[in-house]
């Protein structure tokens, strides 16, 4: 009887030992040294299973856009039939945990990643394109009589406040955190 393959488990902890050395030396002062040391594993073994240190970042990127993907069809689900937004505003400027602001560490390290790596910027984009159309909809779903250009805009904004809302995360800025959902609230007066 063969041996069930190891790729796939093989794999996530390549993966799961990159986050870990992003989190404490940061991307660019991990190498493939370092991740094989921390998934215990051969360089050969890492190299077998996903390639090249660049490789690598790009699979931990690929995981982080379908990680991402599930987060928003989880978020969808558990907002309230009535009142949406002020749900979505909460979940997103909302306290965040530990877990989070490292999650947020990991997501920043990726994005920075996206300049140099064209996976990754493909990553990206994608993620960003999903969190605007989900927030358009949601935003045309409440506001069926604004404009797709007013839609459009709002959504924007939104994004553009999220992400600063999270480049802030690291540096403890709590109430500059709030103010960026105070913004949104704005944008959807305008509405």
């Amino acid at each position: 009887m063969p041996r069930p393959s190891m790729a796939a488990q093989r794999k996530e902890e390549i993966l799961d030992a990159l986050e870990v050395c992003i989190l404490k030396v940061g991307v660019d002062s991990t190498s493939l040294d370092a991740i094989a040391d921390q998934a215990k594993m051969k360089r050969s073994i890492l190299r077998h299973y996903i390639g090249n240190r660049d490789d690598i970042i790009c699979a931990l990127s690929e995981r982080w856009r379908v990680l991402y993907s599930e987060q928003w069809q989880q978020t969808l689900s558990w907002l309230p039939e009535h009142n949406r937004l002020p749900a979505l505003l909460d979940i997103l400027f909302g306290p965040r945990s530990t877990e989070y602001i490292q999650s947020s560490q990991i997501s920043d390290a990726l994005f920075q990643q996206a300049k140099r790596l064209p996976g990754v910027k493909q990553h990206q984009v994608a993620s960003m394109k999903e969190f605007k159309q989900i927030v358009q909809h949601e935003l045309e779903r409440a506001h069926p009589n604004a404009s797709e250009q007013q839609i459009t805009v709002v959504a924007a904004g939104f994004l553009s406040c999220y992400l600063h809302a999270e480049s802030l995360i690291p540096l403890g800025m709590e109430s500059d955190i709030r103010q960026q959902r105070l913004i949104c609230e704005t944008l959807l007066q305008s509405l």
